[in-house]
């Protein structure tokens, strides 16, 4: 998944055998009711003992200053192959709490024309889809995340949907309809500079599962990341999101990359 807002300027601690970076998170704040923050960089030189070693002193001292900060929540997303990086956070307390698989597709320009049904969203969808953002998503980090209640996790994931469906978290949002309702959606959004889109969110209605819903919205996505000259579309999900995978896979995406996420209560 995408970032959920705007970050905020990243506090740096330097060493001559490392470095550490971490920001305050405003929006996640705003959702969770406590003040959260997120570490963005740790890395340290030499073997993988004296780089774990090096990074949970880093990691002390970053802890140090969120505390000073008032952070009472602490996330980090790392590659599932730097170890000494997982070892330093389950060391220094951190609980592993989502994993993300990364897929991307090569579009060359074109894609398959849109399916029947499908559209870009009209502001009158607003309810439907955020009834669909409030309860279709059960695999994502906030709803594994035993220090947020349910409701919570169900709020964000709300709240995230609307801010994608007004234009703040994303470009576009393609539904498929059903029955005159809608049906699935996904949220879009388009790095130009980059040529590459960016799929944030696919959620799908309860009653219209195993029906195709998702894969047409997808489709249809990807007509319009097209249509905006993008070369290249990229889609996170959770690793135990086997359907969502078969999904991606199906359409002709390709795994590129996983990684964890960690999140310490301070």
């Amino acid at each position: 998944m995408a970032t959920t807002q705007t970050p905020t300027q990243p506090f740096r601690i330097e060493t001559p055998a490392g470095v550490a970076e971490w920001r305050a998170l405003e929006w996640d704040t705003e959702q969770f009711g406590v003040a959260a923050a997120r570490l963005d960089l740790l890395e340290a030189f030499g073997s993988y003992d004296e780089a774990r070693i090096r990074k949970r002193g880093l990691l002390r001292s970053v802890l140090d200053k969120c505390r000073e900060a008032g952070i009472r929540h602490l996330s980090a997303r790392v590659d599932t192959g730097d170890f000494s990086t997982i070892h330093a956070l389950e060391e220094a307390g951190f609980e592993l709490i989502d994993g993300i698989q990364t897929f991307l597709l090569a579009l060359n320009g074109n894609h398959a024309s849109a399916p029947s049904g499908t559209r870009l969203f009209e502001a009158e969808d607003l309810p439907e889809v955020l009834e669909i953002g409030r309860t279709a998503f059960i695999f994502d980090r906030f709803h594994a995340d035993s220090a947020l209640s349910p409701a919570v996790a169900d709020r964000v994931n709300e709240s995230w949907t609307r801010n994608c469906c007004l234009g703040v978290a994303a470009d576009a949002v393609v539904v498929a309809e059903e029955e005159d309702r809608v049906a699935s959606y996904v949220t879009c959004r388009a790095d130009r500079q980059e040529r590459r889109g960016i799929i944030i969110l696919v959620a799908t209605a309860e009653w219209a599962r195993g029906r195709g819903a998702a894969r047409r919205a997808s489709t249809a996505a990807l007509r319009w990341f097209a249509e905006q000259g993008m070369a290249a579309v990229e889609v996170g999900t959770q690793l135990r999101n086997i359907p969502a995978a078969r999904l991606y896979e199906s359409l002709g995406f390709r795994l590129t990359r996983t990684s964890l996420t960690f999140r310490k209560v301070l």
